[in-house]
This record gives structure tokens, sequence and C-alpha cells, in this order.
């Protein structure tokens, strides 16, 4: 399958957690503390990693598809939660309508590396790449 390519800036290949993705990840109302680049703990043991570097040259239809994964203490998945990125409105609210940021939930970072995930039908640049960049990161999850 051909990718396109797209635009970034520093702020795009890096995002930023904000209160919004915290909310979109569960955690609304929850304190986290930055532990490293990328890489967030919350008052309640839960870590939260971010899909830059691991994401970078992943495309969709319109660029990369950042994303934030939240582990839980017990070493596994409690969500997966997009960034800010260029996809194209109407495809990518197909993304998020559909339940593909739930197909990781419940397994461990290991696990969600190496597990077959469907594209969404109408969606499929945008939702392949979303598929990769959380494989790609959660290969990177130690």
């Amino acid at each position: 399958m051909a990718q396109h390519s797209g635009s970034s800036n520093a702020s795009y290949k890096n995002p930023q957690l904000t209160s919004k993705h915290l909310a979109a990840l569960g955690m609304a109302n929850i304190k986290v503390k930055q532990k490293s680049e990328g890489v967030w703990v919350s008052d309640k043991g839960v870590t939260i990693y971010s899909s830059h570097p691991y994401g970078d040259n992943i495309k969709g239809f319109s660029g990369a598809t950042p994303l934030f994964i939240a582990v839980g203490k017990n070493g596994k998945i409690q969500a997966v939660a997009p960034a800010a990125n260029t996809e194209t409105s109407d495809f990518w609210q197909r993304v998020k309508d559909s339940k593909l940021f739930k197909a990781w939930k419940g397994l461990t970072p290991a696990q969600a590396a190496k597990k077959k995930v469907d594209a969404v039908s109408g969606a499929t640049y945008s939702s392949t790449a979303v598929i990769k960049t959380v494989q790609a990161t959660a290969n990177n999850i130690k």
C-alpha cells in the first residue's frame, strides 16, 4: 500500500500531553509528572508514553498519527488516545468513531506490538498508520 507523506513540525512530532489527552485516556483530573521526554507518570502509578519518536516516520493519509499509550501498574495497556495530527477530518472521524483505539486495551505492550488489527474501512491509510504507530511505540515500552 502506498503511503502519503505530509508535513510536520516540532510540536507535531513531539506531542505534549494535555488535559484533553488525559481525558481521552480516561484519566481526567489525574496529576501527571514528566519522567523523561515523551514519558509521564501519574499519581496513580500509570505511565503514559508518547509515540514520539517511534511513530514519527509512519504516515497516514496526510502525515504522522501521533498518539499516547497509558500503561497501568499491572503492565497492561489501559488506553490509547490520539494526539493532534493533520489527517483529513472526515477520514479521521471514521477512525475515532471506530473501536480501533480500544483494540489494545488489556494487553501488555509486547502483546500489543504483535496483535493483528484490521484497518478501518473508508480510512485505511489513517487507521493503518495508527496501528503501525501503536506497534512501533509498544515495541519500545520496556
